[in-house]
């Protein structure tokens, strides 16, 4: 089943073209890597999936529904957030609950099932024992954690995550990775990432954007397929030891 359809899909920004005839179906289950170059199109492309942002042309469809129906059925992880913590007086356990607001009444305090998915996902996501720390004092990964499992809160069945280990170690990176493919067992997962060597082994599929769309399963993915995309000669370096 196709949970998300893109067909034919142009978008512009003051009529400089970004994206142009985009068609992508992403299957139920699928862990889906979309890379590309700088200024390629991919986090318009995630803002248009969200409903961020509307086409100039063509469809898409999420859960077949229009996008604006689809956003509570699906959890956004954003950038590397690049604000002052140390200006936000919240703590991790208060900034993963806010995943929850919209789902139960507006005006009512948290439930208890919110309270207890929220600890729920604190256990899974290896930050239970933070939650009372705020996170001005949290280090790179264990706030690219946190955002996590706001988005997850929500209990979404689509997952999008735009350059989520951006700025963190290689160590850190494999962490979050592991995890994702984890929850990839019950959900859909869309991950947006400049390293296609470090995906490939996590993502069953790469959607290589450059202002066009092609798709690859990752066994594909080539050394000629990357000069295409980026536009820049590639040295094969074998890390055996």
């Amino acid at each position: 089943m196709s949970l998300i359809e893109i067909k034919d899909v142009d978008f512009a920004y003051d009529r400089e073209l970004v994206l142009k005839n985009i068609n992508l179906s992403v299957e139920s289950g699928e862990f889906l890597g979309i890379i590309g170059p700088n200024a390629s199109g991919k986090s318009t492309l995630v803002k248009l999936i969200l409903g961020l942002l509307e086409p100039d042309t063509g469809t898409i469809r999420v859960l077949d529904m229009p996008v604006t129906s689809a956003r509570k059925q699906i959890g956004y992880v954003p950038q590397y957030p690049t604000f002052s913590r140390r200006d936000f007086p919240i703590n991790v356990r208060d900034t993963v609950m806010l995943g929850r607001l919209g789902l139960s009444h507006w005006f009512s305090a948290y439930s208890s099932t919110d309270r207890q998915i929220c600890q729920e996902v604190l256990r899974a996501v290896e930050i239970e024992d933070i939650a009372s720390r705020p996170i001005g004092t949290l280090s790179g990964g264990q706030l690219q954690r946190v955002l996590i499992a706001r988005a997850l809160v929500s209990e979404p069945e689509i997952l999008i995550l735009d350059e989520p280990t951006a700025n963190i170690d290689i160590r850190v990176e494999e962490d979050i990775f592991g995890l994702l493919k984890q929850y990839n067992e019950r959900m859909t997962i869309l991950v947006v990432s400049h390293d296609i060597g470090f995906i490939s082994s996590y993502v069953d599929r790469v959607a290589c954007v450059n202002k066009t769309l092609a798709c690859h399963n990752t066994e594909e993915i080539s050394g000629k397929t990357i000069e295409e995309l980026y536009g820049i000669d590639v040295r094969m370096i074998d890390h055996a030891h």
